[in-house]
C-alpha cells in the first residue's frame, strides 16, 4: 500500500473507534449505566483490537499469534504495574470460564448447588464474543484501558513497525484519549425485565436488592418469593410493615428511568432543611414526566446510599422528609443567586405556602434544573418569564435592563457592564387553560405585591428570607 493508503487505512480504523465510542457514550447518558453485555461493547472491542493490531511486530505476537492483544498486554506488564495486575485478572477468568465449563459438562447440577450455598459472587459463564475480546473488555471494566493503551502508545516503537497507528505521533495519543470517556462509565451485569429502561448506579442497586428481593416486573403471584418478603415477626402488625417495604421499594424505583416515567433531571448532594431545628441534609433532586403529570421530588442521600440497616430503613424518619411536589400544585418558582453559592429554588404553591428551599451546589445546576423544567411543561405549559437562549451557552437566565415584578436588579460591578439578574420569581403558567392561570395569578407573590407576604407570613418556611437572600445555606 501506498503513504496515501495507509493514512486512510488509519483514518478508518480511529474512525471506527470514534464511532464506537460515541455509541457507547449516548447509551450511558440514555440509562446512567451500561450493560457489560451490550453490543456496543462488543463493537468498541473489537475497533480497539484491530488499532492494537495494526502492524504488530512479529516478536511482539510472540508464540500467541491466535491472540496479539493477549501477547502485547502481557509483555507490556512486565514493566507496568497496570497492565501486570491486568494480566493477573484475566488469567483469573480464564481459569474460572474452563472451571464452570468442566463442571458444567461433567455435573450438570453441582454449578447451581454451589450459587445457592456460597456468600460470595458467583463467576458467570462469558459468552463466546466476551472471551474473544476478554483482555480489551476487561481493561475498560476495570477502568485501565486508557492507561494501558497510553503505555502502549509511549513505548510504541518497540512492538509497532513505523508505519502503524499506536506509533504515529498523532493517532496514537488520540486513540489512548478516545478511550478516558469510557472507562469512566459505570457497568453493570444486572439484568431486570425493564433493562432498556432502568439506569440504576452501583449503590442504588444494592439499596434496591436490600428493600426488596424481587424486581418491579415480577408482578405475578406465582414468581413471588414469599420468603423474602417475610421476616420473623411476632407481632400482628408484620403485614403493615411489609406494604411499608413495598411502598418504600416503589419509592425508589420511582427515582429511576423506566417505561412509564421519563427522568428528565437528576442531581445529588442538593441541600435541604426539612424543618427550623434540624440540621441541614443532603439529598437527590429529581424530576419526572408522565404523559400527564411532571413531579419534583427530593430522597435524603441516608436512603439513596443505604447507610441505615433494615429495620431502621422502614421506621426511620428520613421518609417523613422526602419531598414528592406535583408541579400542577406550583404557581411560582423563587430563584436567588448569590457568587459565593450555586443558588437556591423555592416552590410556591397555590395556597401560598412555600416548600422548604432546595439549595443547589455550585456549577450552573440551578439553570440546569429550570431548563429541564421548562422542556418538561411544554407543551403545555411554560415559565413566565421564560428562559432565554444564547448562542453558543443554550439556555440563559433572562437579563432584564430595569426593574420588574420578576426580578430584583443587583447594582452594576463597573461602567459598561450589563446590570445582573439575581434574583427571579418565574411563574408556572398555562396558557391553555386560561380560567385557571386566571384564578391562580393573584397568588404569586411579587415585588409589587408585599401584601401577600405579610398574609401568609405564617406559612413561610423559617429559612426563607422574604426580604432578600435564601442563597446562604442554613448551618448544620
Amino acid at each position: 500500500m501506498g503513504s496515501a493508503t495507509d493514512e486512510e487505512f488509519k483514518e478508518k480504523l480511529l474512525w471506527n473507534v470514534k464511532r464506537e465510542v460515541k455509541q457507547i457514550m449516548e447509551e450511558a447518558v440514555t440509562k446512567k449505566f451500561v450493560h457489560e453485555d451490550s453490543s456496543h461493547v462488543i463493537a468498541l472491542c473489537s475497533s480497539i483490537e484491530a488499532c492494537l493490531g495494526h502492524m504488530l511486530k512479529r516478536r511482539a505476537a510472540g508464540f500467541l499469534r491466535s491472540d496479539k492483544v493477549a501477547a502485547l498486554f502481557t509483555k507490556v506488564g512486565k514493566f507496568n504495574a497496570t497492565a501486570a495486575a491486568l494480566c493477573a485478572k484475566v488469567q483469573e477468568q480464564l481459569q474460572q470460564q474452563a472451571e464452570i465449563t468442566r463442571r458444567t459438562q461433567s455435573v450438570g447440577q453441582e454449578p447451581l448447588r454451589r450459587q445457592g450455598s456460597t456468600a460470595g459472587r458467583v463467576p458467570q459463564t462469558l459468552s463466546t464474543q466476551a472471551v474473544k475480546h476478554i483482555w480489551v473488555r476487561t481493561a475498560l471494566f476495570e477502568k485501565v484501558l486508557d492507561k494501558i493503551v497510553q503505555c502502549i502508545v509511549d513505548n510504541s516503537s518497540k512492538y509497532y513497525e513505523k508505519e502503524a497507528l499506536m506509533h504515529d505521533s498523532v493517532f496514537g495519543p488520540i486513540l489512548a484519549a478516545l478511550l478516558v470517556g469510557p472507562c469512566a462509565l459505570e457497568y453493570t451485569k444486572l439484568k431486570t425485565s425493564d433493562h432498556f429502561w432502568t439506569d440504576p448506579s452501583a449503590n442504588e442497586l444494592v439499596q434496591r436488592h436490600r428493600i426488596h428481593g424481587a424486581h418491579r416486573g415480577q408482578e405475578a403471584s406465582l414468581s413471588r418469593r414469599p420468603a423474602l418478603g417475610i421476616r420473623k415477626r411476632q407481632s400482628s402488625g408484620s403485614m403493615s410493615e411489609d406494604k411499608f417495604a413495598v411502598s418504600a421499594r416503589e419509592y425508589v424505583e420511582s427515582l429511576h428511568q423506566n417505561s412509564r416515567v421519563h427522568l428528565l433531571y437528576g442531581k445529588n448532594n442538593v441541600l435541604v432543611q426539612p424543618k427550623k431545628d434540624l440540621e441541614v441534609l443532603r439529598g437527590y433532586l429529581s424530576l419526572h414526566q408522565t404523559a400527564e403529570t411532571l413531579t419534583l421530588k427530593w430522597t435524603p442521600n441516608q436512603l439513596i446510599n443505604g447507610t441505615l440497616g433494615d429495620c431502621d430503613l422502614e421506621k426511620s424518619i428520613y421518609w417523613d422528609y422526602a419531598l414528592t411536589v406535583p408541579l400542577r400544585q406550583i404557581v411560582c418558582i423563587h430563584c436567588h443567586q448569590r457568587p459565593d453559592c450555586g443558588g437556591t429554588l423555592v416552590l410556591v404553591s397555590q395556597d401560598g405556602i412555600q416548600r422548604p428551599p432546595l439549595h443547589f451546589p455550585p456549577g450552573g445546576h440551578l439553570l440546569a434544573f429550570l431548563s429541564c423544567l421548562e422542556t418538561g411543561l411544554q407543551p403545555r405549559g411554560q415559565l413566565e418569564p421564560p428562559l432565554w437562549s444564547q448562542k453558543g451557552k443554550g439556555k440563559v437566565f433572562p437579563k432584564l435592563r430595569k426593574r420588574s415584578s420578576t426580578a430584583r436588579l443587583t447594582e452594576q460591578d463597573g461602567e459598561g457592564e450589563e446590570p445582573v439578574a439575581a434574583d427571579y420569581v418565574f411563574r408556572i403558567v398555562y396558557p391553555g387553560h386560561c380560567p385557571d392561570s386566571s384564578e391562580l395569578a393573584p397568588k404569586c407573590p411579587s415585588s409589587s405585591s408585599r401584601t401577600f407576604f405579610r398574609s401568609s407570613e405564617r406559612h413561610v418556611h423559617p429559612s426563607i428570607s422574604l426580604a432578600g437572600s435564601c442563597c446562604s445555606h442554613p448551618s448544620g
